[in-house]
């Protein structure tokens, strides 16, 4: 039964990239979502989609557990040492959850972060190199529909006549099924994930069609330089600065060339585009045409402009650190259970490393630093070998995950369940298994 294969794959592999899409399609969700489900009578499908998003992904994890168990021999845990120390982070917050008044039901991050962990695990005893591909394209197809169904975001900047950046438009609507849509910094990182992987699958499409390849990094560029995320802006540099190093642009006229085409013109694109949206309220659109715009009053000001700390030009994100600190002295050693920044401040701890200890204490960091520094470490070293022989998918699969620890300086990024978590350990894993030694 296990060997019957459907479309090349067996009923094991078949459950595995199932599960893989189940945990994608469950990020937002909760278990509040289940209890919304069984209080009302009379459910909304926006309930009923919520409810089946997160059922799904609670009734996968006893059948992983015991796949896990069932295939434990076949596993090498010496090539396992990241999803190992990963599991061991994540468990570590469960004491939290139970000593401390934090909620019990966010122990369903645990049980997603370990779903994705165990998927991994058993992957690479299941996927050879040129199978495991549906994970990049599943990933790449998933990032892609969460950019178009944040659409709205985009057409109400085109028509809102103060606005100069994406910086404030983020919605709770019906495409995203009630959840709030993703924000500046989550929509511009989704937008560099899918230009950097549309490099690395389409790679040999785009070695062909250089202008086409052009053409995709100017569009996609220009959309995040307009959201105005500082952090993203920052990543995208470095990304531009590493892609530069790798093509081995040495010559002047290469150099002032890539600096053309990958600086100067996302710089010029992000003008036009202003001075076209400017065009729009001057007559060329009809002011009927306007949308309802809905703005967040706590997070941007009436001239749209994201709110920043005169002095210090900060988001805020260092007193946050600070109240965190302060107040986890009273559960230093276990922390307070998965989203104890949460359960603090009320809101994300916007830093990786301040993630893990308020939801981990010092029990759970300690595994956090050595899977990161270990990760650190796989790509440096990566890097050498993929920059000698020009190994171009490696270089991008460098790339994404170079960029979410660097991410995860200013965001939670990787160190709680979310898309940053399953891109990095989508990618990371490669390298660990495929990658030449």
């Amino acid at each position: 039964m296990v060997s019957k294969k459907i479309f090349n794959y067996t009923i094991i592999e078949i459950f595995l990239i199932s599960s893989y899409l189940i945990c994608w399609f469950s990020i937002s969700t909760s278990l509040n979502d289940l209890i919304i489900f069984f209080e009302n009578q009379n459910q909304k499908l926006n309930e009923l989609i919520n409810f089946l998003r997160q059922s799904l992904n609670l009734i996968i994890h006893p059948v992983l557990l015991i796949i896990f168990f069932n295939k434990f021999k076949n596993i090498q845990f010496r090539n396992e040492l990241i999803f190992v120390l990963a599991c061991l982070y994540f468990l570590f917050q469960i004491p939290g959850l139970f000593l401390t008044e934090n909620s019990l039901t966010n122990i369903v991050f645990i049980i997603s972060s370990l779903n994705i962990l165990l998927i991994f695990i058993l992957i690479n005893i299941y996927f050879d190199e040129k199978r495991y591909f549906v994970f990049f394209i599943i990933t790449f197809l998933i990032l892609l529909l969460i950019s178009i169904l944040n659409y709205k975001a985009y057409i109400y900047f085109f028509f809102s006549e103060s606005s100069s950046t994406l910086y404030s438009f983020f919605f709770s609507n019906e495409t995203f099924l009630g959840k709030q849509s993703p924000r500046s910094t989550g929509s511009s990182r989704t937008l560099l994930f899918i230009l950097i992987i549309s490099f690395l699958i389409f790679r040999n499409f785009f070695q062909k069609n250089k202008f086409l390849k052009i053409l995709v990094y100017l569009f996609l560029a220009t959309l995040i330089l307009i959201f105005q995320s500082r952090t993203t802006t920052v990543l995208l540099i470095v990304f531009v600065i590493m892609n530069c190093i790798f093509e081995k642009k040495y010559t002047l006229k290469e150099l002032l060339k890539y600096i053309f085409i990958y600086l100067f013109l996302p710089v010029l694109m992000v003008y036009l585009t202003l001075v076209f949206k400017q065009l729009i309220h001057i007559g060329l659109i009809h002011q009927s045409s306007i949308y309802y715009l809905e703005i967040d009053p706590t997070v941007v000001g009436k001239d749209f402009k994201r709110p920043f700390d005169s002095a210090t030009y900060s988001s805020g994100r260092v007193e946050d650190w600070k109240n965190i600190l302060i107040q986890l002295k009273s559960s230093i050693i276990f922390g307070y259970g998965a989203q104890g920044d949460r359960f603090l401040i009320n809101q994300t701890a916007s830093n990786g490393l301040i993630y893990a200890i308020s939801s981990s204490g010092i029990l759970g960091i300690i595994p956090y630093i050595f899977f990161s520094t270990l990760s650190l470490w796989i790509i440096f070293k990566n890097f050498l070998i993929s920059f000698r022989f020009n190994l171009k998918i490696n270089f991008y699969i460098i790339l994404i995950i170079l960029l979410i620890l660097l991410r995860s300086i200013l965001e939670s990024s990787y160190a709680v369940f979310g898309v940053d978590f399953i891109v990095f350990f989508t990618f990371i894993n490669y390298l660990v298994k495929f990658s030449p030694k």
